[in-house]
């Protein structure tokens, strides 16, 4: 994944679920990452860049949050791929997965 698109996720990640940037930090730095707080801080607001190693720890910190709080969206790390889902068309003769009916 791009370092750019990395970031532009983890971010919006972190806005939706209003997650605390001083607890993320306290985790990313359990989980390897090096960078200070307000480099974290800049890295969400956009401002800074970090390492892979770094994003990926900061992207670990988010997910395993969100997991403990049940919440859906999940930051990627850098060797997730991103890609975009075409809308179906829909077909009232296709069985929906999710269904039971």
């Amino acid at each position: 994944m791009d370092a750019v698109d990395q970031q532009a996720l983890t971010g919006a990640v972190i806005k939706e679920h209003r997650l605390d940037l001083a607890q993320l930090w306290l985790e990313f730095v359990a989980l390897g990452g090096d960078a200070s707080e307000q480099l974290i801080r800049d890295y969400c607001d956009g401002q800074g860049t970090l390492s892979p190693k770094e994003r990926d720890a900061l992207a670990q910190a988010v997910n395993e949050h969100c997991a403990a709080e049940g919440l859906p969206l999940r930051a990627p790390l850098s060797n997730s791929h991103l890609f975009l889902l075409r809308p179906e068309r829909h077909d009232p003769e296709r069985k929906d997965p999710y269904s039971s009916k």
